[in-house]
């Protein structure tokens, strides 16, 4: 599988795993929860520059989304260490499109599929994530969930929101889902779009977002 990266000013590398760039060791503090790679044991970060989603927090996203993954095209934004898309893909996604900007980010995501045996179904862009997806809105595609988990204090929801709701990168049935803190101003609506619940546990929620239905 072809893993493409691309850099914030839009030019290419083209990466293939199991190539010679070194895999630093991270500790080992995340799991797969269910699906084909149910068990498998994740590679966290070492820092505090990427701050994946808890396993409580994704077990209600999954439950919520399933059994709608199956088949589906899943976008994993601000991806980290790709627990999430890897998480989609082990419950039948038909491919997962990986997003990060940081070179640690990146890393953990290409040492994670490699660790679960993860081959083919996905694509890696590195760059920051209008970059990323403006790339996606050119090639004319199209995704069914958008999951994006973005930095605290992180502040362009709209402009986000906006992004996959009036390019085509969501159609009718996609739903956009914003993991954030509890204090963060997210969007209630847009133009196109509107939040159909969100979900809190402690200091984080999850904000689900879809296209509006007529007289909405």
């Amino acid at each position: 599988m072809l893993i493409r990266k691309v850099n914030i000013q839009g030019s290419f590398r083209e990466w293939w795993p199991h190539s010679s760039i070194p895999i630093r060791h991270s500790s080992i503090d995340m799991r797969v929860i269910s699906g084909q790679f149910r068990g498998r044991k994740l590679r966290g970060p070492r820092g505090a520059e990427i701050r994946p989603t808890g396993d409580r927090l994704k077990e209600s996203l999954f439950n919520i989304l399933d059994p709608s993954i199956q088949g589906t095209v899943f976008v994993d934004v601000f991806a980290g260490t790709g627990a999430i898309g890897i998480e989609a893909l082990s419950r039948g996604a038909r491919q997962v499109v990986f997003v990060d900007s940081s070179r640690e980010g990146c890393r953990l995501i290409r040492e994670n599929l490699e660790l679960c045996g993860i081959e083919s179904g996905f694509r890696l862009l590195s760059s920051d994530v209008f970059t990323a997806l403006r790339l996606l809105v050119r090639e004319g595609f199209s995704a069914d969930i958008l999951f994006m988990d973005p930095p605290y204090q992180w502040r362009p929801y709209r402009d986000l929101l906006e992004v996959c709701f009036r390019t085509g990168l969501a159609h009718g049935n996609s739903r956009v889902v914003i993991e954030h803190d509890r204090k963060a101003e997210v969007p209630e609506d847009g133009e196109d779009y509107h939040r159909a619940r969100t979900v809190r546990q402690g200091h984080k929620c999850l904000s689900f977002y879809g296209f509006k239905s007529p007289g909405i």
